[in-house]
């Protein structure tokens, strides 16, 4: 091991790039996130200290919402996300938007008062209902009273999104989006959203036939942890033959440079990278069976964001709630995103939406 060490060591940079491999190395450490080389202590949150300060005065629901977002918030035993989540959430709508926007707060403690932000007057002044368990029988409180004193969380949490989602139901929102109380969303994730959801539609009719086939909900969350390769990809379920088939195919025509480009090497590096770092998803996609996460989910009523919780709500263990993560997330700036919103703003599809429901 020393005498390679100090082989390396005595070649210089520029020799070393003249290996192809070393290059794709030096590239998918530096530049992509999601791959062998993956640092998680350099990537993931392990702090942070976060307010929800200075609201401003906002415009409420109007009679004919198009979404009904709900948060599903629970007491945790440090950490408080809530003002974080809300605050991004409304940060930026404009009052085409907002009116668009019935806005649900649902305290799941059976004893709401437990939360730090129960009964707090800026929760009422922001949000256009705010409530608990107002409307289930005293057997079925007992119910959750006990799943909470044996900490069965996600048993309860299905009672939980049930009774969001009724909740929702009675403001006629065409559409119901649930969200976690532990996340920050981007700027614009309204008309974006909008977007996808037009999009859905459009889809759906030039697949169908016009035939409205139903789906189940657009994901506004998904992290890259979970879009590795899976054998449902056809390159990572033939790898083999692959290596053996590009091998093959070129090995007469890089036979004389054979020493130069090392093919094999670099056909595993492109599977060392990570997937999603060689195709990154755009617009509205199908998230494949691994990308099973709960921040945000939009429903259609007839049938973008980011994770901050490392205080889990169902006594997750940190270093999986660490890495629930959206790392693309980060990538956002606030000019870009001011200007996409712009954009979306005047698509014909998004303004069809939004004043349709305001």
């Amino acid at each position: 091991m020393q005498t390679f060490q100090s082989s390396l060591t005595s070649l210089s940079l520029r020799e070393l790039r003249r290996f192809n491999a070393i290059e794709v190395h030096l590239a998918s450490a530096l530049l992509y996130i999601h791959s062998t080389f993956f640092n998680d202590r350099h990537a993931l949150i392990t702090n942070h200290n976060t307010l929800a300060e200075n609201f401003t005065s906002y415009t409420g629901a109007g009679s004919n919402p198009l979404i009904c977002a709900v948060f599903l918030t629970v007491r945790r035993e440090e950490e408080h996300y809530l003002e974080a989540s809300m605050g991004s959430l409304l940060e930026g709508l404009t009052p085409l938007e907002r009116r668009a926007l019935f806005l649900n707060i649902i305290f799941v403690n059976t004893d709401p008062s437990q939360h730090p932000s129960w009964g707090q007057n800026w929760v009422h002044r922001l949000a256009d209902y705010v409530g608990s368990y107002p409307n289930i029988s005293m057997n079925q409180f007992q119910h959750l009273q006990e799943l909470e004193k044996v900490r069965n969380f996600y048993e309860k949490e299905v009672y939980d999104l049930i009774h969001a989602l009724e909740a929702c139901m009675i403001t006629n929102a065409t559409y119901l989006a649930m969200f976690e109380d532990d996340i920050i969303v981007a700027d614009g994730w309204m008309a974006k959203t909008s977007k996808g959801l037009s999009d859905i539609v459009r889809i759906q009719e030039l697949k169908h036939n016009n035939k409205n086939i139903p789906w189940v909900y657009l994901r506004l969350f998904f992290t890259e942890t979970a879009l590795s390769w899976t054998s449902a990809d056809f390159a990572y379920r033939n790898m083999g033959w692959i290596f053996i088939g590009a091998s093959l195919s070129l090995l007469a025509a890089l036979m004389a440079v054979r020493r130069s480009y090392p093919l094999p090497a670099l056909i595993g590096l492109v599977y060392m990278v990570g997937k999603y770092s060689l195709m990154p998803l755009g617009g509205v996609v199908q998230i494949n069976a691994h990308g099973c996460y709960t921040q945000g989910l939009v429903f259609p009523r007839d049938q973008q964001l980011q994770h901050l919780g490392l205080k889990s709500s169902r006594d997750n263990l940190e270093i999986n709630t660490r890495s629930t993560w959206a790392f693309w997330f980060e990538e956002n700036m606030s000019a870009d995103l001011r200007k996409e919103l712009g954009d979306m703003l005047r698509d014909i599809d998004v303004r069809r939406l939004l004043d349709g429901h305001s």
